[in-house]
């Protein structure tokens, strides 16, 4: 039974990783990740499932986020790992990387097994929304960019009750650089009954559009 999830961006540097020089995550980004995944944990939850966008479908064996997930600081999965271990969370972790290419209903089935790994789980999905030009650039930012923003945002303000997330086209998503797509369908399939629903915190880090929201019974 899914009993809490957070929704947080997988930017490498929240982990603490970074490459050349991409910037720092915001600390009120950063504050608002710790907020999220701290509510989560307050539901009291046997074990916690980490989704993340990968670059294929792989469902890693159980784990602590303090030891022996296989991930990388800079993948989802590590991110979501760094998120887990400063909250203090020591209890197993399964992570599950999933490709940006997969269908509405196998994500939404995934889901809802996923909910049922243990009597109580907590999920934390990681992901990021669209990704604007380089300043660069002489074209201006894409115009769907700001439709998809404002419905990214709304479906985790109110819990996704129109079902957008599982409209959301794999195409256009991949096209404009959103990560999250897979890992926020699978918060669909694996949500039933959650029914308090929050948007803590939307900012955009180097061009790349980032939410965190924490869903709660």
């Amino acid at each position: 039974m899914l009993v809490a999830a957070a929704v947080c961006p997988d930017l490498p540097s929240l982990a603490g990783a970074s490459d050349g020089d991409a910037p720092a995550a915001p600390e009120r980004l950063r504050a608002a990740c710790a907020e999220a995944v701290a509510a989560v944990l307050a539901a009291a939850p046997d074990l916690v499932a980490v989704v993340a966008p990968g670059p294929r479908t792989l469902l890693h064996p159980t784990g602590r986020a303090d030891g022996d997930l296989p991930a990388s600081p800079g993948s989802g999965v590590g991110v979501g790992a760094a998120l887990l271990r400063r909250a203090g969370w020591t209890g197993p972790v399964r992570a599950y990387e999933v490709d940006d290419d997969r269908s509405w209903p196998a994500n939404g089935e995934d889901g809802v097994h996923l909910a049922g790994w243990a009597d109580r789980v907590a999920l934390l999905a990681l992901g990021n929304g669209p990704t604007r030009p380089d300043a660069g650039r002489t074209t201006g930012p894409d115009p769907r960019i700001a439709g998809l923003d404002a419905g990214i945002a709304a479906a985790l303000a109110c819990g996704d009750v129109d079902g957008w997330f599982p409209d959301l086209d794999a195409d256009l998503a991949r096209e404009l650089g959103v990560s999250g797509r897979s890992p926020w369908q699978l918060l669909d399939g694996a949500d039933e009954d959650l029914t308090t629903h929050r948007l803590l915190h939307t900012a955009a880090v180097d061009g790349t559009s980032c939410f965190v929201a924490v869903w709660t019974r």
